[in-house]
C-alpha cells in the first residue's frame, strides 16, 4: 500500500486524541491506531470525523473482515 498523504496521518492522530487514545470497540488503551471509516482511496475525508480509534487487534479484525464497524 502506498504511504498515505500527511493530511490523513494528521487526521488519524487528531481522531486518536479525540477518543482519548482508547479503542472504541473493546476499550483497550494499548497500541491504538486511527482507522479511516471511509478509506481515502474511495473519497474518505482527511479529517478526524472520518477516523475511529482502534487497538491493533481490533484494527486487524476490521481489515480481515472479521469485525464489522456498522454493528457498533
Amino acid at each position: 500500500m502506498a504511504q498515505r498523504p500527511i493530511e490523513h496521518i494528521k487526521a488519524q492522530r487528531a481522531g486518536r486524541k479525540r477518543d482519548g487514545y482508547v479503542c472504541q470497540i473493546c476499550g483497550s488503551p494499548d497500541h491504538t491506531e486511527g482507522h479511516h471509516l471511509i478509506d481515502y482511496r474511495y473519497g474518505g475525508a482527511a479529517n478526524k470525523e472520518n477516523i475511529i480509534t482502534l487497538c491493533h487487534n481490533c484494527h486487524q479484525l476490521v481489515h480481515k473482515g472479521k469485525l464489522d464497524l456498522l454493528t457498533f
